[in-house]
């Protein structure tokens, strides 16, 4: 989503756009109106065609612009939500945790998988192409490769001469935050407005964030459901909100 600022200065550009618009619409509807005598600016039906249809999409695009506004705002004043932080600290640093020791299972296969191909690369040059069970030894080969690198991609991206990159990794996660933060924060906004209290919000034992929300329109309910996964987020959450009535 776009800034508040950026929102409101697309406000105020169509606004002006609009103005312009329907002065030249009024001209356009003058000079139809006497029959096209009264036309100083020469204009044609397919004038007053095109910009209808300009004045159309502009107030379509400002009425798009303003709904923005509403949800920025809402969101810009539901910041700092205590539970929220603290519930994506920690799957943060659950996900880092993971990364770390996860880093060092993979410097195991990574070590077996280098002796492997080095012993495949020896095979082949070495006249493995003769060999009778060559499509067997390729066939295993391949898969093994193939597997190595389907249950490593996700890490490979961390790796370095030094060991993992965590520079590298908390950036990603400190990203990822705020994703998540904000759409957390869009989702309940758009069932109760700009948040007025969520001290119901509560982190539970296993880090998942559960409650309930009081804002402007109305009520929500937070639940969060967790799963494991190789990915930039390894331990990823489904946060569900519902409308209490």
């Amino acid at each position: 989503m776009a800034s508040i600022e950026y929102i409101t200065k697309r406000i105020e550009g169509k606004q002006k756009e609009i103005t312009k618009l329907e002065k030249k619409l009024a001209r356009i509807v003058k000079a139809q109106e006497s029959n096209w005598q009264n036309n100083p600016y020469y204009y044609t039906e397919n004038d007053l065609k095109w910009t209808s249809k300009d004045l159309e999409a502009a107030k379509e695009a400002l009425a798009k612009y303003q709904a923005d506004l509403i949800t920025e705002t809402e969101k810009n004043n539901s910041r700092n939500v205590e539970a929220i932080i603290r519930f994506l600290n920690m799957w943060a640093e659950r996900v880092f945790a993971m990364y770390e020791q996860s880093y060092q299972d993979f410097l195991l296969d990574k070590a077996e998988y280098l002796r492997m191909n080095h012993e495949y690369c020896e095979w082949h040059n070495n006249g493995g192409w003769k060999d009778p069970n060559r499509e067997e030894i390729n066939r295993k080969y391949r898969e093994f490769d193939k597997t190595y690198h389907m249950k490593w991609n996700w890490i490979f991206p961390y790796e370095t001469k030094n060991g993992l990159n965590k520079e590298k990794l908390l950036k990603e996660l400190d990203q990822e935050k705020k994703a998540k933060y904000d759409d957390i924060i869009e989702r309940t906004n758009k069932i109760c407005g700009t948040i007025k209290d969520a001290t119901g919000l509560r982190v539970g034992e296993k880090g998942e964030l559960n409650g309930m929300v009081i804002g402007e329109r109305g009520n929500a309910r937070v639940e969060t459901i967790g799963a494991g996964g190789y990915n930039i987020q390894c331990y990823h959450f489904r946060t569900l909100i519902h409308e209490v009535k």
